[in-house]
């Protein structure tokens, strides 16, 4: 459990600190692969 709460924090700093292009790129990419997997989801019910 500790690991796990270790983990979201550093997720969470490191999400909302200044990013490099390629970075903010990459964040997009997977933000967009996520919400079109939820959109998917959402429209089979």
């Amino acid at each position: 459990m500790y690991t796990l709460v270790i983990l979201v924090i550093g997720i969470f700093i490191g999400w909302n600190l200044p990013q490099p292009p390629w970075a903010k790129a990459f964040q997009n990419k997977v933000v967009g692969l996520v919400r079109s997997f939820f959109d998917k989801s959402s429209n089979r019910s």
